[in-house]
């Protein structure tokens, strides 16, 4: 076991991207360079969440939803295209359904992101379970700028419940205290997150988390599942917001599927909200397309429920306060008209 000082002040608890600068969405669009992407290294994992889509291989079947990782050609080629844009990106997330390190070259698309100047900050999400000492070695010397772990019980017997494939509680804080080590004795800047969903959480399980990853992390998160509010109050975020209307995603951000399928958003487990193809177009022009532009005129213009995707879709209402886009649609429809 990985001894860890107590002594540490607790870490806040905040959601993960508060430790970064913010704009206020509406002043600064059109954006001609994506503030942040989200590339996907593999949309497969190695636990069966009882809360996730993908731990449901009889949906992902029924909904026809491709499985794989992202292959490393693909990659360059994505990076290639994100130098064309007039900016590097503010942040790219080495996320979206799967588990990154899944993929055995992870380290070199961090690598080529920061060597190339692509990214002020490239992050991932991960469920920890991978993250060896090795691995941890190696994303930290490839320039990873945070890492958000997603804890999934506080037991043995909670993992087991809640992923149905893992029950070595200890392997996740081991691997969570070692990076944390790495990165203070290296004097990283270097920001890690650890959060946990409550999933039918008891009081002394909630605790336990606390009492364990205080320490060893410079930041915690207690997240209700998806769909309720994933912030507390604050000026950076209201939530839940439940009367807005235009979703904020398709104005930030893509997320590019492993197979280069462009998505609009992290929610789209579906493969639903597809508006390009990065083998086949370059990134540039998919952010500039007219399958895009026509997804945002539908939020704009209070269509959102024609888009089967965002039909029902609660993930708008846990967006950031300073995302809230509803009182300047009209401005921004004759913006994106133009």
């Amino acid at each position: 076991m990985t001894e860890v000082s107590t002594e540490t002040a607790a870490p806040p608890n905040i959601p993960y991207g508060r430790h970064r600068d913010r704009n206020d969405l509406s002043q600064v669009l059109p954006l001609t360079t994506p503030f942040s992407l989200l590339i996907d290294p593999s949309n497969g994992c190695n636990f069966r969440c009882v809360f996730c889509a993908t731990g449901n291989p009889e949906l992902l079947k029924e909904v026809g939803r491709p499985r794989g990782a992202m292959k490393f050609d693909l990659f360059r080629k994505i990076a290639d295209d994100i130098a064309e844009f007039d900016a590097p990106i503010k942040s790219v997330h080495l996320y979206k359904d799967g588990e990154p390190l899944v993929n055995t070259r992870i380290e070199h698309m961090v690598h080529l992101l920061k060597s190339r100047g692509l990214a002020r900050h490239v992050e991932m999400t991960s469920n920890g379970s991978l993250l060896t000492p090795e691995r941890a070695d190696a994303l930290l010397a490839a320039g990873l700028d945070a890492m958000r772990v997603s804890v999934y019980g506080a037991s043995d017997a909670m993992y087991k419940r809640v992923t149905q494939r893992f029950d070595r509680f200890q392997t996740i804080v081991d691997n969570v205290a070692y990076l944390y080590r790495r990165k203070t004795e290296l004097g990283r800047d270097f920001h890690l997150h650890c959060k946990i969903i409550n999933v039918e959480l008891t009081e002394e399980e909630r605790q336990s988390f606390i009492d364990t990853f205080t320490p060893i992390a410079d930041s915690l998160f207690v997240h209700p599942l998806h769909g309720e509010a994933l912030a507390e109050e604050s000026a950076f975020a209201a939530a839940p917001d439940t009367a807005r209307k235009v979703c904020s995603e398709p104005f930030l951000k893509l997320a590019i599927n492993f197979n280069g399928e462009v998505s609009v958003c992290c929610a789209d487990w579906r493969m639903g909200t597809i508006v390009g193809n990065v083998v086949e177009e370059s990134l540039r022009d998919i952010w500039n397309g007219e399958r895009l532009r026509d997804f945002r005129l539908k939020h704009l213009e209070g269509r959102r429920d024609e888009i089967e995707a965002c039909r029902g879709c609660s993930y708008v209402q846990t967006l950031p306060a300073d995302n809230n886009l509803d009182g300047f649609a009209a401005d921004l429809i004759a913006k994106y008209r133009a």
